[in-house]
């Protein structure tokens, strides 16, 4: 399994995005990542132009990283979704949403779909509902495959979004559009709102996952002490139970030394996932 960090541009600090990135031009995040021991890195675009295909080639290819996913974070930060109630809104979001896949489209790797597909307002008909998402959808789907890339729907707590709020309504949906273009990413913070048993969830998804986030429900990465830790040895255990092998992203700890806290996350997953002895990295694995 490949680790990779979330990274983007500076200038994304002033959307006041959720959770710590890495932060620089393609090429200082790239640099990072690989000297902090992370595979890759999992990036949020800026507006179109902001950075082009061959500026993040030529940036993997210096620090010999993968770019793992595109996250679509920052479409949420410029207030659009996917559902919105007001068409013009969904029209921008669908169009951002096909810059993202035609980026990742050159690298073969997916556009995540978690906050962005909105907040549906209370006592909206949900048939209306339902017929704008799999118009959304299988739309997106169809240009995704079109570009070379892949659309990830991801199940949220309803603060992010309250459509498509759990594991068994996301297959619900994979199933329901059933296009290559469509595929699952979940990820750890939301499980821990929504799900009584994340290795549960995980295993309903077995076969449909394709990348995942891990973290904890105070956005914290695992191993790093954090107050709320999940069992990711459970979680570990799971994913080698049903064959995972795509990708996996963390974000930054929020406070205290993020480059030494990045590392030892990296050991930490490294250990979990049997690439790094124990005794080298320093860490009693188990609950961190």
């Amino acid at each position: 399994m490949q680790v990779s960090v979330l990274a983007s541009t500076p200038d994304i600090s002033t959307t006041g995005y959720m959770v710590n990135l890495l932060l620089g031009t393609p090429l200082e995040v790239a640099e990072e990542a690989r000297a902090l021991g992370f595979d890759g890195i999992e990036f949020l675009p800026g507006p179109p132009g902001t950075v082009g295909v061959t500026e993040m080639v030529w940036a993997l290819r210096a620090a010999d990283v993968s770019l793992t996913a595109v996250n679509s974070g920052r479409i949420v930060a410029q207030g659009l979704t996917l559902l919105h109630p007001e068409p013009r809104i969904r029209k921008r979001a669908s169009l951002r949403f096909r810059d993202l896949l035609d980026f990742a489209g050159s690298f073969g790797v997916p556009v995540t779909l978690a906050g962005a597909k909105g907040i549906v307002p209370e006592g909206a008909p949900a048939e209306e509902v339902e017929a704008m998402a799999e118009e959304a959808f299988h739309g997106l789907a169809e240009f995704a495959t079109a570009a070379g890339s892949l659309l990830l729907l991801t199940p949220t707590h309803e603060r992010d979004s309250n459509v498509i709020c759990t594991v068994s309504n996301a297959l619900h949906w994979v199933q329901r559009i059933n296009h290559p273009g469509f595929g699952m990413m979940l990820d750890t913070y939301q499980l821990a709102l929504k799900e009584p048993s994340i290795p549960d969830a995980l295993r309903a998804a077995a076969g449909r996952l394709r990348h995942l986030h891990l973290y904890d429900p105070g956005r914290m990465p695992p191993g790093t002490g954090a107050k709320t830790p999940l069992d990711w040895p459970a979680i570990f255990e799971t994913l080698l139970e049903i064959g995972y092998e795509g990708a996996a992203s963390i974000c930054l700890a929020p406070e205290g030394d993020r480059p030494a806290q990045a590392a030892r996350t990296v050991a930490y997953l490294k250990g979990l996932m049997g690439d790094a002895p124990e005794e080298e990295s320093g860490l009693q694995l188990g609950r961190p």
